[in-house]
């Protein structure tokens, strides 16, 4: 499920969006253009409803929204940073910048979608602890740079987390 999770193409810089809900419809409409989703409306309900179950807000200006869903092609990581300052991700007012969207299609095999999640999750969490890690997210101009640190971070966690 790892390969290709994160691509460059699927990193957005500095999106304009003053709200959770347009921020989540322009990234499913994003996805639409990658062709990795034949109905992004459909996509963006997914998401939406998951989020009404509990926040995703993950703290460190981090938001990290998830689905399993039927209409995404394949696993997908989004690295969306938003050009807001002011974007709350709920009604808590909680300041977030850094969009982690990870879509699955719901035929995905759940034990290998659960070993997944969690090194994922866990490599985004040690990542959140990282000062110099959050500052290069919200001011690096390179995506490739952005990409090479969760990269780097989801290798170093791929082999303690994941059992073959």
């Amino acid at each position: 499920m790892t390969e290709n999770l994160i691509t460059i193409e699927t990193m957005m810089l500095d999106l304009p969006s003053d709200s959770k809900a347009d921020a989540l419809h322009k990234i499913c409409g994003h996805l639409f253009l990658l062709r990795k989703s034949q109905d992004p409306s459909a996509l963006y309900n997914d998401i939406m409803k998951r989020e009404e179950m509990v926040s995703t807000f993950a703290g460190q200006q981090i938001a990290i929204p998830h689905v399993i869903t039927d209409y995404i092609s394949s696993p997908t990581l989004c690295f969306v940073r938003i050009n807001n300052k002011d974007f709350t991700w709920s009604d808590n007012d909680q300041s977030v910048r850094i969009i982690f969207l990870l879509c699955v299609p719901t035929e995905v095999n759940l034990q290998q979608l659960r070993e997944s999640q969690s090194y994922i999750f866990s490599s985004i969490a040690q990542l959140m602890g990282n000062t110099k890690m959050i500052d290069l997210w919200l001011n690096s101009n390179k995506a490739e740079d952005i990409l090479d640190s969760l990269k780097t971070a989801f290798e170093s966690n791929l082999h303690s987390t994941i059992k073959y």
